[in-house]
């Protein structure tokens, strides 16, 4: 029988591991949260139904579902004081040169934040896309997103930029942003550099991408793995393409190959989480527990605010010390 998972609080794992162990280890392997192998949406034979980490489709929507919904973000997510303290931050934002006099209006605060506070109220996407588009650019919201001591402002920053942000240009600030002290920032951000990763190259690419996704959710892993290649082939530095590969040798039971393309993602996207967590994933799998406890420790550098991360460290560090030297 399948022991208890010993880690607290642990979400769901994209699936059963191909080879079983015994041990606690086993356990933690099924604990790590692994979103390079969560983001196909769809069950596997004999495998619990997988956790999807992207949208379904690289589409407006499906980016807008991402980053208000599963966020966690509501109607009353900006609190009054928040919204004073947007206000009091335009001197702030004002001093490291953030936008021009035109961007701020004296009597309400920073435009960005008035945009905000109407997408809370009317849930209109488009509307807040259209309208920072209009006045913000990408390396301005990143500033935001990383200067402000509004939090209201950096939301904002981190809404925009996961509804139209470039890889290019928004990767290391988003992924920065994984660190921010605001829990919602901090969520917004994963989400939103899910959005880019898979929208990082060009609208070709990405439809291939996409496809490679679905080829893996619907169970077609040998398929998923040849057209992954082949993308691979035409965009060599298409991060997102070695990491879906990534995904289908996984679930294919190629621990090695999946491991080798999980570290090729981090050599092309250091910010890449589930990368990260699915190369520790292989890495159990193939008992190799000091290598993962080290690909933990980076994950943790990434999203110091995360508990599961530290649960799944001490759990790993009790194992190893639990079974002594190798």
């Amino acid at each position: 029988m399948r022991r208890t998972c010993p880690v607290r609080d642990c979400r769901s794992m994209a699936a059963a591991p191909h080879r079983t162990e015994s041990g606690s280890r086993a356990d933690l392997t099924e604990a790590l949260s692994g979103g390079a192998l969560r983001a196909v949406s769809g069950p596997l034979p004999g495998r619990r139904s997988p956790t999807s980490t992207v949208p379904r489709r690289a589409g407006f929507s499906s980016i807008a579902s991402l980053l208000v919904l599963s966020s966690g973000l509501i109607l009353d997510a900006a609190s009054p004081s928040e919204t004073r303290a947007g206000i009091s931050a335009v001197a702030e934002l004002q001093r490291l040169g953030v936008g021009g006099s035109s961007m701020w209006e004296p009597q309400t605060g920073s435009l960005l934040v008035d945009y905000y506070e109407a997408f809370l109220r009317d849930r209109d996407l488009e509307r807040f896309r259209d309208r920072v588009l209009a006045r913000y650019t990408e390396g301005t919201l990143a500033r935001v997103l990383l200067s402000s001591v509004s939090v209201p402002a950096r939301r904002a920053a981190v809404l925009a930029l996961g509804v139209f942000g470039s890889f290019e240009q928004c990767n290391s600030a988003l992924g920065r942003a994984m660190r921010d002290g605001d829990p919602v920032v901090r969520t917004m951000a994963e989400s939103a550099l899910w959005a880019i990763w898979f929208r990082a190259d060009s609208p070709e690419n990405n439809q291939t991408l996409d496809e490679v996704r679905l080829l893996t959710n619907h169970e077609r892993l040998d398929a998923a793995v040849a057209l992954a290649t082949k993308l691979i082939a035409r965009a060599p530095k298409f991060a997102e393409a070695y990491n879906q590969r990534a995904i289908a040798l996984f679930f294919l039971g190629r621990f090695s190959e999946s491991a080798e393309d999980c570290k090729r993602v981090l050599q092309l996207n250091p910010y890449h989480t589930g990368a990260v967590a699915g190369l520790a994933k292989c890495q159990l799998q193939l008992n190799q527990p000091q290598e993962a406890l080290k690909s933990l420790k980076r994950a943790a550098k990434l999203q110091p605010h995360s508990q599961s991360i530290r649960d799944n460290i001490q759990a790993l560090e009790a194992q190893i010390e639990s079974e002594g030297p190798r």
